[in-house]
């Protein structure tokens, strides 16, 4: 009998313990008062959670009236430690002299950042997301867009009224921050990868624009449109495929005369392969690898697109397409009548180098190693040297554009580093 009632106290202790510490599922308001200073008034049973769209919240003194952020103590990456987005409300925030400090992480976290700088993050987001924002910001509050559109979606917690929201939030910041090169292009990735996952294709949205190398995973699922259709690879297809592939390097040739590489490509396309590559239609879902911002994403997020096949399965049409290519490529080197050189600077003897510092010097050096950068390893020698990735690639290019007729690097991810360009500028002699 003692025993059947100790096991009835075990069994009601067990349950108690449960509805205690078990996640909620009724959306619990997460709401931080303006004296907090740490998530002690935050329901226990919440290590963290994301605020809706609309939804309002208050930390650290300010209120933030339209959500789209996680917010509490604990929400782990792959590497064990806190999502880059998540805002913990226990970490000092206090408009002093370091928030006007600039934050030249070249991929933020909110942990890591002074009081002063987290509070002007929680300044511009109260204020709308609007207004002048440094680029960590726009960031750190990208990140958690990322997260809800590409983890939480994947285990159907996330509404389509909600992810329309995210999309029109995302087509707001980037025309509004449009200055900031990797921050557009990073939103066109996510724009075109969540209208592949939607699976509606009947018109591409005007918002969404594959011609952007951070696109090149996400376009693979135009390619697949294709293959569902039952219908061969258009040549202007083929043609942005090879532009955006992962492990295509275009080449100095190519890229002084794309125009002319485009009409003979065409050209050569249709009368090898008349209407275009044919591929098979087969019931293995179309995979993307998403590589966003969020330095917890590690190398990527896998994304199933089950409503379109993978293309890929089978190399050879695909690699036809790439011979192709070099082919074009060789014949425009051939071509006598195409004057494709450097453009040779003026006289004097001044090394081209003398117009870079030091810092930039050495970042280009790194860069020379290869013409194919994951882009994760280019902010990691960005962080090394202290320097931001957007102006310093600039600066780059501007260099290049003036002594060697065109930018050296095209951003995205891999980043591509005109090798050759820069071989040809540095070792010409003077005229």
């Amino acid at each position: 009998m003692e025993f059947l009632v100790t096991l009835l106290i075990a069994a009601l202790l067990i349950r108690l313990f449960k509805m205690y510490y078990a996640p909620s599922k009724n959306g619990t308001s997460f709401f931080v008062p303006r004296d907090a200073t740490s998530l002690s008034e935050v329901p226990r049973n919440v290590a963290s959670m994301w605020v809706s769209p609309g939804r309002a919240f208050i930390s650290r003194g300010f209120e933030i009236k339209d959500g789209m952020v996680y917010i509490g103590s604990r929400m782990r990456d792959f590497t064990g430690a806190n999502d880059a987005c998540l805002i913990d409300p226990s970490l000092p925030a206090t408009l002093d002299e370091s928030q006007f400090e600039p934050i030249k992480e070249a991929m933020p976290r909110y942990e890591t950042l002074t009081p002063g700088q987290r509070a002007g993050y929680l300044n511009w987001l109260a204020r709308g997301r609007s207004g002048p924002a440094e680029v960590a910001w726009l960031f750190l509050f990208f990140y958690g867009v990322e997260r809800r559109m590409f983890v939480d979606a994947s285990r159907g917690t996330v509404p389509k009224q909600e992810r329309d929201a995210l999309v029109n939030e995302v087509i707001r910041l980037s025309n509004v921050y449009c200055d900031h090169r990797s921050f557009r292009g990073y939103c066109k990735n996510l724009l075109a990868t969540s209208w592949a996952q939607k699976g509606f294709y009947t018109d591409v949205p005007d918002y969404v624009d594959f011609t952007d190398r951070f696109c090149a995973n996400s376009f693979n699922s135009v390619f697949a449109l294709f293959v569902s259709r039952g219908q061969p690879i258009p040549g202007e297809v083929a043609l942005q495929w090879l532009f955006l592939h992962p492990e295509y390097v275009p080449g100095t040739v190519l890229r002084r005369a794309p125009e002319i590489f485009e009409v003979q490509f065409l050209r050569a396309y249709r009368e090898r392969f008349g209407e275009g590559v044919f591929i098979h239609n087969n019931r293995t879902p179309l995979g993307i690898i998403y590589k966003g911002a969020n330095p917890s994403f590690g190398n990527g997020v896998k994304v199933s697109i089950s409503s379109l096949p993978d293309p890929f399965l089978l190399a050879t049409p695909l690699k036809s397409i790439r011979a192709l290519g070099e082919e074009c490529v060789a014949a425009m080197k051939d071509d006598q009548s195409l004057d494709l050189r450097c453009p040779r600077r003026g006289g004097g003897g001044q090394d081209l180098l003398d117009s870079l510092d030091d810092t930039h010097r050495e970042f280009m050096a790194c860069l020379a190693a290869k013409p194919l950068w994951p882009r994760r390893e280019v902010l990691a020698i960005c962080n090394s040297l202290s320097i931001l990735p957007d102006p310093s690639i600039e600066l780059l290019n501007s260099w290049a554009s003036v002594n060697g007729g065109i930018p050296l690097v095209e951003d995205g991810d891999p980043l591509f580093v005109d090798v050759s360009l820069l071989g040809e500028m540095l070792v010409r002699e003077d005229l």
